[in-house]
């Protein structure tokens, strides 16, 4: 027999999982070692950055980012650019790294030729958060290491997302995929892993409303598992969605038109469905498809639905199994995510252009990266009879996902050097250097003048609401 210790040690090893864990800790997935945690996420880091690498090579303001706020941030006081409201909410992650780029300009901490390059490396962090809480979280689909990596991969190469990447404007979303995370993670055992929590939950609404549609599904979830940890959760979650709704939010002319639930169905089918699994390319057919029978809305388009219905019910339904299952709360919170946005809260697009998985990439990251990574937890199920059927899922899903990393937009992935647009501002002061796309402009005039008081006044400073409201209903074919 062996010795009482090494008996202990030996029931110890046999009850480890297939996958062979490297060490525990009472918080987080023991299925990789801390030195290995840490080369995955700099495997993460660098998917993430090579993505878009002209964006490195050339330095990028992204729309709004440069435009709207670093010009507000360089033309206003500090206390009216940090808690700025525009287009209907405050976004203190672009207003806080927009005014702190320009704090180190002037300061003459980094030259205004490298300013983007503070904002691209504060949002890179800020896209590592996700990738940290599936390496450090616990869930059971978080004990099988294929599953933690397949999870990485589809945050770092969902297809169609590189809106959402290097910019401050879009660190909102990856808040938001943050608190979809923590909703279908086990609370923290350890009190700074809760407080970790505590903070992204707190700190996502004040960046955005993406993470604000989780709410509900938050309390639903304190509800039924009756956890302390849950609730305060909700409370973390629904205190700050207060302050943003109670202080910051206003109605805005570009939000609130509804998409019928029929529309609202197909629209989803080809984001979330044909183009994840089938590719852009395919998606983008299939949606001219899906426009062009909506307007007669004959046969094609009861088939179109009819589809798109079958495919959520029969994923919800398999997502279900448990309501402790993290699969049911990944799937949902895309769906609800995805149900919100789309139907009301996005930005006015050309008709049939909301069919096309290409455009406004920024709404699609949320819900398809959850809904991956839910595909990834039902293919962990070790009794379901499905499995293999979610494997080929997943696989399909990185393949999209490949193939779209391997050859992004043209207007994503390539624009203008910010060096040499500052180089024409230095020779001539009312020159409006270019960031990208090219039809974007940054106000770097020494011309201060406040916005109007109304968002709608007209105006024609790039930086204020009105002028930029103009912009969108133009380019939308609205006016």
């Amino acid at each position: 027999m062996l010795p009482k210790h090494l008996s202990k040690r030996a029931q110890s090893w046999t009850a480890r999982p297939w996958n062979g864990p490297a060490s525990y800790s009472p918080d987080g997935s023991h299925t990789f070692s801390p030195g290995q945690k840490f080369i995955l996420l700099a495997g993460f880091l660098l998917l993430i950055v090579l993505r878009l690498p002209q964006v490195w090579q050339f330095g990028r303001f992204f729309c709004e980012e440069g435009t709207i706020f670093f010009s507000y941030a360089w033309h206003r006081p500090a206390s009216e650019a940090l808690w700025r409201s525009f287009a209907g909410y405050t976004n203190l992650a672009a207003n806080a790294s927009t005014l702190l780029t320009v704090a180190l300009v002037r300061s003459g901490a980094i030259v205004l030729e490298n300013a983007p390059y503070a904002t691209m490396g504060i949002a890179t962090l800020f896209q590592l958060l996700p990738a940290a809480l599936i390496l450090t979280g616990k869930g059971t689909w978080l004990d099988n290491r294929s599953a933690v990596i397949a999870s990485l991969l589809i945050v770092a190469i969902s297809p169609m997302t590189e809106e959402v990447f290097a910019n401050v404007l879009h660190i909102q979303f990856h808040l938001a995929l943050c608190v979809g995370l923590i909703l279908a993670l086990d609370v923290p055992a350890r009190r700074r892993a809760r407080v970790s929590y505590g903070v992204l939950l707190f700190l996502a609404p004040l960046c955005g409303p993406g993470a604000i549609i989780l709410l509900p599904l938050f309390c639903l979830r304190a509800l039924t598992d009756k956890d302390a940890g849950r609730i305060t959760q909700s409370i973390l979650l629904g205190t700050a969605a207060a302050i943003q709704l109670l202080f910051f939010y206003t109605a805005s002319p570009l939000r609130g038109d509804l998409l019928d639930p029929v529309s609202l169905l197909n629209l989803l089918f080809v984001r979330l469905g044909v183009m994840p699994l089938l590719s852009a390319p395919i998606a983008n057919l299939y949606g001219v498809q899906v426009f062009a029978a909506s307007r007669d809305q004959g046969i094609v388009w009861l088939g179109t639905t009819l589809l798109a219905f079958a495919y959520f019910a029969a994923l919800l339904a398999f997502a279900s199994r448990s309501r402790k299952d993290p699969a049911i709360w990944l799937v949902s919170s895309g769906l609800l995510v995805a149900s919100v946005t789309f139907g009301a809260g996005m930005l006015p697009l050309p008709p049939g252009v909301v069919y096309l998985s290409t455009a406004a990439q920024r709404y699609n990251f949320v819900p398809l990266t959850l809904i991956g990574i839910g595909l990834v937890a039902m293919s962990t199920r070790a009794s379901s009879h499905f499995t293999w059927v979610f494997r080929g899922l997943t696989f399909l899903f990185l393949a999209s996902g490949a193939l779209t990393y391997a050859a992004p937009l043209d207007d994503m992935a390539h624009g203008p050097d910010w060096r040499d647009e500052v180089a024409k501002w230095r020779l001539n002061n009312q020159y409006r250097p270019k960031v990208w796309p090219v039809t974007w402009e940054v106000d770097l005039s020494s011309d201060h003048r406040p916005c109007p008081a109304k968002a709608d006044d007209s105006g024609e400073l790039l930086y204020c609401e009105g002028a930029w409201t103009r912009q969108v209903l133009k380019d939308s074919g609205a006016h």
